[in-house]
């Protein structure tokens, strides 16, 4: 019993040296790209990750798209992120579970607020 204790204590304990040490974007994009602001770890026959996919691209949202069935990398970082399914969408510090279209937005919203624009590029509003 103890010994089981011990071990649950143990990988806890790796777990979140992970989460601090092991940011989300360890896993790495296909083809060698640099990571989008909106990360989604995904399936290929996850019918929801497949909206998700398609509400993105319909909205111009630039992502990276993790098959965390394909890339060991991705399912590593994942599972350490304490994701309970796909899809799992990462904007900025924001995590979210299945797909939801509100947070989303908020989430993006949120990151959009915090930045500042460039001289380029001024806010929308």
């Amino acid at each position: 019993m103890q010994g089981m204790l011990l071990r649950s204590v143990l990988f806890g304990a790796l777990i979140a040296v992970a989460l601090v040490y092991w940011p989300i974007d360890a896993a790495e994009p296909a083809g060698g790209a640099s990571p989008a602001l909106v990360q989604i770890y995904t399936t290929k026959s996850c019918g929801y990750c497949k909206a998700l996919r398609r509400y993105l691209a319909a909205r111009g949202i630039p992502f990276t798209d993790y098959d965390i069935e394909t890339n060991r990398s991705a399912r590593l970082a994942f599972e350490v992120s304490g994701a309970r399914g796909v899809p799992f969408v990462v904007i900025g510090a924001q995590r979210i579970h299945g797909f939801n279209p509100v947070a989303i937005e908020q989430a993006l919203a949120a990151v959009r607020d915090a930045v500042p624009p460039t001289p380029e590029q001024p806010r929308a509003g």
